[in-house]
């Protein structure tokens, strides 16, 4: 009876070892379970490490937009070490002097369009002169400094900024014309009026009703409002800052 038992326990080991009952045991993984289990371990850890890596791409990318210092030497993802000697990035004497007197020169050139708003200009809110519709554009190279915008007759012109009249006064070409100096280096000038409301010396704020819109001038073709903005000496596009 002995022997059976034992007969019966060894042969049910041995069918449970060497046949696919075994799977069934709680607790037990088969071959191709580990082979696979070591497998999307290894590119699970691929796969974060691309994510750590694209995070810190992200992170220099959003210090970028922000304006902030970034120090590229903490992100790893380039094995490559780049050897640069700082003393072939000195500038030549003739080469520094060839830089200043290119930007001598163009510190003063009227003629140099700023194509974006400048950063003191960012946050400030100017008020339209006048509604209506721009029938000439803004265009250095014609040495057109303003825009044209044609409004209905007796169509009241406005200051774009509060600002202290400096000119006020009738010239041949642009007729009626006054200026206003404003804060942060900026002067604008409204030109072809029929009539001037405001003096030299006195001040404004921004929406006051500083003359009338007209047709004087040699330069006028129609009644319009010819506005100009000048930025540190520089002719800027007023429909960068201003809709019209």
């Amino acid at each position: 009876m002995l022997t059976a038992l034992l007969l019966i326990a060894t042969l049910t080991t041995l069918s449970i070892s060497y046949t696919p009952l075994r799977e069934f045991i709680p607790g037990y993984a088969p071959p191709y379970l580990s082979k696979d289990l070591v497998r999307l371990t290894s590119k699970t850890d691929s796969l974060l490490a691309d994510l750590r890596i694209k995070e810190q791409k992200q992170l220099m990318l959003e210090r970028i937009l922000k304006g902030e210092f970034v120090d590229d030497s903490m992100f790893s993802d380039s094995v490559i070490i780049s050897t640069i000697n700082n003393a072939s990035l000195n500038a030549s004497h003739n080469d520094s002097l060839f830089r200043e007197a290119v930007e001598r020169e163009d510190r003063f050139n009227v003629l140099t369009e700023e194509t974006e708003k400048p950063s003191r200009l960012q946050n400030i809110a100017f008020y339209a002169p006048i509604k209506g519709m721009i029938s000439d554009k803004f265009d250095i190279q014609k040495e057109h400094y303003g825009i044209d915008v044609v409004a209905p007759e007796n169509e009241a012109i406005k200051a774009s900024l509060p600002g202290t009249v400096i000119l006020s006064s009738w010239t041949t070409e642009t007729g009626y014309t006054i200026g206003i100096q404003h804060e942060n280096d900026l002067i604008s000038f409204y030109k072809h009026n029929s009539v001037l409301l405001k003096r030299i010396g006195e001040t404004v704020l921004a929406g006051d009703v500083i003359a009338i819109i007209g047709n004087s001038g040699e330069l006028s073709t129609g009644p319009h409002l010819h506005f100009e903005l000048w930025h540190k000496g520089k002719a800027i596009n007023p429909e960068h800052h201003i809709l019209f």
